[in-house]
């Protein structure tokens, strides 16, 4: 559920309640008092948004299967089709293997298995988007990058029903296009993505 600003609540909560008491009495409005409310509605609605509200996120989206996926652009370094993953054997199934960048090693997290979803083999047309900060960088598999959007930070749902643990650390929440949002910060700071120690 998106953060509202509480005396818009309490705005709303108030004219209910006086609707509320016409209803019982029965009072019907008269066009002029009708015209009045609609015109003090409509001047409420063109109000341009609030500072809070205007807090933009610059998001890169892309795809796996049929599911789009973005990530605050900030933690995402670099993206790159994949042209060779390998296997490593003993990690956990989150980790679809290693590849080459610039001549380090990057391990490559598939997150439809950390969010419980059905893994899929990987196409000729796959891309890594590479997450980084001071202490971390691995790459997240992606099938296709639909590009760089900006989003509000309340245009995001962040109250998440039947998501518990990692899935919760993970996602920040949900966009207006139905963009699972993830959380590149906790990403990044959460100690079991960390594969840097394969025995």
């Amino acid at each position: 559920m998106t953060q509202v600003d509480s005396s818009l609540w309490t705005n709303l909560h108030e004219q209910l309640d006086q609707l509320n008491k016409q209803l019982a009495q029965g009072d019907t409005l008269s066009a002029t008092k009708q015209s009045q409310l609609l015109q003090e509605r409509s001047r409420q609605w063109a109000k341009p948004p609030s500072d809070n509200d205007t807090e933009n996120l610059s998001i890169l989206a892309f795809t796996l299967g049929t599911k789009t996926y973005g990530i605050e652009l900030g933690y995402a370094d670099t993206v790159f089709p994949i042209k060779q993953l390998t296997t490593l054997p003993g990690t956990p199934p989150y980790v679809r293997g290693i590849t080459n960048l610039h001549g380090r090693m990057l391990s490559v997290l598939d997150i439809r298995a950390l969010l419980n979803l059905p893994q899929q083999d990987l196409g000729d047309r796959n891309h890594v988007v590479v997450l980084r900060n001071e202490e971390m960088e691995f790459g997240l598999l992606a099938d296709r990058i639909v590009g760089v959007n900006n989003l509000r930070r309340s245009q995001i749902q962040t109250e998440q029903a039947g998501l518990g643990g990692l899935q919760r650390t993970m996602v920040m929440g949900i966009s207006h296009q139905q963009w699972t949002i993830l959380d590149g910060n906790q990403m990044l700071n959460e100690p079991t993505l960390c594969v840097d120690d394969i025995d």
